[in-house]
């Protein structure tokens, strides 16, 4: 029997699914601004408030995860970095990545297990995702004076970071899947 895939991120019964997404862009708009604002402190606090309000509101939210991405983002951006790709002004004195950017990365991986289901059923789906939303955050943030192209130039970093978003993106959703069955 056929029975299609439904196309809505979130059921009647989940709209707080469709909160936590905005929650996550209004993070990113917030912690963004903040950085291009030179204040990076009240840019990583936004991500710890937003980290936790996500842990609050949905029930698969997870730290665990969050942790994850927190880790593999920010070897992608310092990798991004090191090819010359981006260059952050605001770095910490001991990576070359800002540490609001392990913020942001904090947020996306708590609250990836509630998108879960949806991108599971469209698994192959993630990497164009990725690379899109990955390119035009950088893009974008770019805009607001948070980050700025590297030395080697803007191809450079839409390739780099691409690869990065679609590498990261899918395997993200892989672990979403696996730490909450």
């Amino acid at each position: 029997m056929y029975r299609p895939l439904s196309t809505r991120l979130c059921s009647a019964g989940q709209p707080i699914v469709l909160k936590l997404g905005i929650l996550l862009h209004v993070n990113w708009l917030a912690v963004v601004y903040a950085a291009g604002q030179n204040c990076p402190l009240l840019a990583a606090l936004f991500s710890v408030i937003s980290a936790g309000l996500c842990l609050r509101v949905h029930p698969s939210a997870s730290i665990r995860l969050g942790l994850v991405a927190t880790l593999i983002g920010m070897a992608g951006d310092i990798a991004v970095v090191a090819v010359g790709g981006l260059d952050f002004s605001a770095a910490s004195p001991v990576l070359p990545v800002p540490m609001w950017m392990a913020g942001l990365w904090l947020v996306f991986g708590t609250s990836l297990p509630a998108f879960q289901p949806f991108l599971s059923k469209r698994f192959w789906l993630t990497p164009i995702l990725g690379i899109v939303g990955g390119v035009g955050a950088y893009t974008s943030a770019s805009t607001f004076g948070a980050v700025e192209l590297g030395q080697a130039g803007r191809l450079t970093m839409m390739v780099s970071v691409g690869l990065l978003w679609a590498a990261a993106f899918p395997l993200l959703v892989h672990l979403a899947k696996r730490m909450n069955p």
